[in-house]
C-alpha cells in the first residue's frame, strides 16, 4: 500500500472515531449525564487535533470517492451533532440560570422574613 492510501485510511478512521465521540457526547447531554460528557471532551479534543494534523488537502484529493463521501458524511453528522449539543447546553444553561435566580429570590424573601421576625 502506498503511504497516501494508509494516510487516507487513517484519516477516515479518525473521522469515524470523532463522529462516534460526538454522537456519544450528544447522547450524554440529552440524558443530562454531564460527567460522562465532560469525560469525553478530552477524547474529542485529541481526535480533532489529530485530524487537523493529518488533514492535508492533497491527501483528500487522492482518496477514492467512496472514502471522500464517507468523510463528508461524517463531517455533516459531526457538525449536526455539535449544533444540537450547543443548543442543548445553551437551553440547559438558561434553565439553570432561571432556577438559580428563583433560589436567590426565595433566599432573599426568607432573609426578609427572618429580619421581620426578629423585629417582632
Amino acid at each position: 500500500m502506498r503511504v497516501s492510501v494508509l494516510n487516507a485510511n487513517l484519516l477516515l478512521e479518525q473521522y469515524e472515531q470523532l463522529n462516534y465521540v460526538v454522537e456519544q457526547m450528544l447522547e450524554n447531554a440529552q440524558q443530562e449525564n454531564w460527567e460522562s460528557l465532560i469525560n469525553l471532551q478530552a477524547k474529542y479534543h485529541q481526535l480533532a487535533e489529530n485530524i487537523q494534523l493529518n488533514d492535508d488537502i492533497n491527501l483528500i484529493n487522492d482518496i477514492p470517492s467512496s472514502q471522500q463521501d464517507s468523510i463528508r458524511m461524517y463531517i455533516k453528522n459531526i457538525l449536526s451533532c455539535q449544533l444540537q449539543l450547543e443548543k442543548l447546553i445553551h437551553r440547559r444553561h438558561s434553565e439553570l440560570a432561571e432556577l438559580i435566580g428563583e433560589q436567590v429570590d426565595y433566599q432573599t424573601k426568607i432573609d426578609s422574613y427572618q429580619k421581620i421576625a426578629n423585629l417582632v
